[in-house]
C-alpha cells in the first residue's frame, strides 16, 4: 500500500509527480521486475483524479479504484492493474504496453487511441468501452466481456479473442 507521502506527491500535479519520480525511482533496465515495482498503490482510491500524462510505468495498481479518473496520455506500460476498477475512466491515448489488466473492470471506459500492445486483458470487463483506433495487437482478450464495445478501426492483429463475448460489439476495419 502506498504511504501517505506518496499520495500527497501524486496529488501535487503531473509535473511534480514526474519530476519526483525521475529523482527518486531508479528504473534501471538491469533491475528485475520485482525491484521496479517500488510504489505499491494496491487498493488505493484514486477515483476522479486527474492523472493525465502521469508516468505510472511498472507500478502496482492492483485492485485500485480509478473510476472516473483521467488517465489520458498516461504511461502505464508494464503496470499491474489486476482487478482494478476503471469504470468510466478516461484512458484515451494512454500507453498500456505489456500491462497486466487481468479481470480489470473497464466498463464504459474511454480507450480511444490507447496502445495496449501485448497487454493481458484475460476476463476483463470492457462492456460499453470505446476502443476506437486502439492498438490491441498481440493482446490477450481470452474470456473478456466486449459486449457493446466500440472496436472501430482498432488493431486486432494477433489478438487472442477465444471465449470473448462480442455481442453488440462494433468491429469495423478499414
Amino acid at each position: 500500500m502506498a504511504n501517505a507521502n506518496d499520495i500527497v506527491i501524486l496529488k501535487q500535479g503531473v509535473e511534480n509527480w514526474n519530476q519526483w519520480r525521475l529523482q527518486n525511482i531508479n528504473l534501471n533496465q538491469n533491475q528485475s521486475k520485482t525491484n521496479i515495482l517500488k510504489l505499491n498503490f494496491n487498493k488505493v482510491d484514486l477515483s476522479g483524479l486527474n492523472l493525465s500524462e502521469y508516468n505510472l510505468q511498472n507500478f502496482n495498481l492492483s485492485r485500485a479504484n480509478l473510476s472516473r479518473a483521467n488517465l489520458s496520455r498516461a504511461n502505464l506500460s508494464r503496470a499491474n492493474l489486476y482487478e482494478a476498477i476503471c469504470h468510466t475512466t478516461n484512458l484515451s491515448q494512454a500507453i498500456l504496453i505489456d500491462t497486466n489488466l487481468i479481470a480489470v473492470f473497464l466498463r464504459n471506459a474511454d480507450l480511444r487511441g490507447a496502445n495496449l500492445k501485448g497487454a493481458d486483458l484475460t476476463d476483463a470487463n470492457l462492456s460499453g468501452a470505446d476502443l476506437t483506433g486502439a492498438n490491441l495487437s498481440q493482446t490477450n482478450l481470452k474470456g473478456a466481456n466486449l459486449r457493446n464495445t466500440n472496436l472501430n478501426q482498432a488493431n486486432l492483429n494477433g489478438a487472442n479473442l477465444s471465449g470473448a463475448i462480442l455481442k453488440g460489439a462494433i468491429i469495423c476495419q478499414v
